[in-house]
């Protein structure tokens, strides 16, 4: 006796998508390629002529660094605009700096003030900036004389 077997329409339309969309990525996969090989361009380029490494970039990947290199005294003058001094004893005492045009702070003697700069002295209308606390001094600062004075 036979057994009437009911085929299931749903797997049927499973596979006729499944193979619909098979079939469709693969005319998409030739039609992409098939379209940018009749786009290819020849590629041309210019040689770069390769520039001299920077000495301080060069110093850097070596590992070591560049000492720093002084500021003519003219540069470090301008750099500094003293507006008051606080002096005590040898040795003590404060100074108003605007450095570089930047607000003024207060920075006390052997102060770092930037650029290996410090604050060496200060006297009753003056200071001194060097690049260490004990040597010559790079810049004398002098307050304006008041007026009527």
């Amino acid at each position: 006796m036979p057994i009437a077997s009911s085929r299931p329409w749903a797997l049927y339309l499973m596979t006729f998508v499944t193979a619909l969309l098979a079939a469709a990525s693969a005319v998409y996969w030739v039609l992409g390629v098939a379209g940018v090989a009749g786009q290819r361009t020849p590629v041309t380029s210019t040689p770069i002529e390769p520039a001299a490494p920077d000495a301080k970039d060069l110093a850097r990947a070596l590992g070591g660094a560049l000492a720093p290199q002084a500021k003519p005294a003219e540069a470090i003058s301008t750099q500094y605009q003293l507006l008051g001094v606080v002096a005590g004893p040898v040795g003590k005492g404060y100074a108003l700096l605007a450095v570089d045009g930047a607000p003024p702070k207060t920075y006390a003697v052997g102060a770092a003030l930037g650029d290996g700069q410090v604050l060496q002295s200060v006297s009753a209308r003056g200071a001194k900036i060097g690049s260490t606390l004990q040597g010559d001094a790079a810049v004398e600062l002098a307050l304006p004389k008041l007026p009527g004075v």
